[in-house]
């Protein structure tokens, strides 16, 4: 249980916070790299209580800059694309990616130079626009397997969840929810993976525990599987925001995903679906997401409409009745338990261990920003990429294993092998 001000401090992240300044140390991804084509519209952003425009320019170089013309705060999103920056519809002014004033056309007296809007480094990486927008040079952007992999291998979505970020982060790295919360009826298959999850690891609570890694921290579910033998998920909590669930056999690889605030009441799911052996069936993912996802990027199924919740299909095996897509199931948990989660009023228990650690990490990494001290896992040169201890994966294991002894001898071979 937090208290009231521990609370806060996880879940307030606006500008000079300290949960706001501890994540922007990172560069954050803002939008899917497809809902901005070259060519295409300026799409309005809102990360961690900032208002702003992300657009190309006619060269197709990226921009990120303050939402709001400061002549009198007409929408640049609205804007025209052109003469090497962005147009506001209102008076003409004319703004290039770096937040620089280039024209002021009702004027007869011209004062570009002493207009600056604000506006932050982007680029684009893993099918992502990423955004950086902290103070100092920028780190690098971490070379994870699921952004720099063969792009038939990748696919990355983004989804809005309506309520604080900790609380879809807390979801991620939580093993234990996904023996319940997704259960489905014996034999049917995952929609998006197309594997029986149930068959492969059963549905028996796993025994979990976790240790600190470079990247943040590793986490071991082990279950005992139907047929007798032990099966093994390495998840992973991810400086700052991140998490890398893995997927069970069968499936062919795990995600990366990240949880940006959009505001302390609503953030952006991100994922990042790779494959290290075959390439994904990007069709039925995209397919399987327009199902479930509206145009407005959020879930079809969502709280104004209870989730479409079928109480008698409950009757026949299936667990929520919310349906098969994981990420709604995931979104119901998550929004209802209110914008913010008043978490002094929660009971953990031995189950919640990850829970538990995960706030000790953030609330150790947000004072070390607090000091004066840098963030935690920041990549400042490539010889740091990627990072050498980082396992996520899931399988069947030797009886005589455990989860960190089969991540020491995972990572002996790789070693071995390099």
């Amino acid at each position: 249980m937090l208290t009231k001000e521990q609370n806060d401090l996880l879940t307030q992240t606006g500008p000079g916070t300290p949960c706001g300044e501890f994540l922007r140390s990172y560069w954050q991804p803002i939008a899917a790299a497809d809902e901005i084509p070259p060519g295409g519209d300026p799409l309005p952003i809102r990360i961690m209580s900032e208002d702003l425009v992300l657009f190309r320019d006619d060269k197709d170089r990226l921009g990120l800059i303050q939402r709001n013309c400061p002549h009198r705060g007409t929408d640049l999103s609205y804007g025209r694309v052109e003469d090497g920056g962005i147009r506001c519809l209102y008076h003409g002014w004319l703004f290039d990616k770096d937040g620089n004033c280039l024209q002021q056309p009702a004027e007869k007296r011209q004062f570009c130079e002493t207009v600056k809007l604000v506006s932050y480094p982007v680029q684009e990486k893993g099918g992502a626009i990423w955004a950086y927008l902290g103070k100092g040079e920028p780190p690098l952007i971490p070379d994870f397997q699921f952004l720099q992999g063969p792009d038939a291998n990748r696919l990355t979505f983004r989804v809005q969840q309506m309520c604080n970020w900790l609380q879809g982060l807390e979801s991620s790295t939580d093993p234990v929810h996904t023996t319940f919360l997704h259960r489905r009826p014996p034999g049917i298959a995952s929609q998006r993976s197309g594997a029986d999850v149930a068959a492969v690891r059963g549905n028996e609570v796993p025994e979990v525990s976790t240790e600190p890694t470079s990247v943040g921290m590793r986490i071991y579910a082990l279950h005992n599987a139907p047929n007798g033998k032990k099966y093994l998920r390495v998840n992973n909590y991810v400086y700052p925001t991140g998490a890398t669930p893995s997927t069970s056999a069968g499936e062919g690889g795990y995600q990366g995903r990240w949880y940006v605030p959009v505001d302390d009441y609503s953030h952006f799911r991100f994922e990042f679906f790779f494959s290290e052996g075959k390439p994904l069936d990007k069709e039925r993912l995209r397919k399987n997401r327009a199902e479930n996802v509206g145009p407005d990027l959020r879930h079809v199924r969502r709280m104004e409409n209870r989730y479409m919740q079928d109480r008698q299909l409950m009757k026949t095996g299936h667990f929520t009745g919310m349906g098969m897509h994981f990420p709604t199931q995931d979104a119901f948990a998550i929004e209802t338990q209110g914008p913010i989660q008043d978490r002094t009023q929660e009971n953990l228990g031995s189950s919640d261990v990850v829970i538990a650690s995960v706030r000790k990490i953030l609330f150790k990494a947000i004072k070390q920003v607090q000091e004066g001290k840098e963030a935690p896992g920041l990549i400042r040169t490539p010889a740091d990429n990627p990072f050498a201890d980082f396992v996520c994966t899931s399988g069947y294991i030797e009886d005589h294993e455990d989860g960190p002894s089969f991540c020491r001898r995972l990572l002996a071979s790789k070693t071995a092998a390099e």
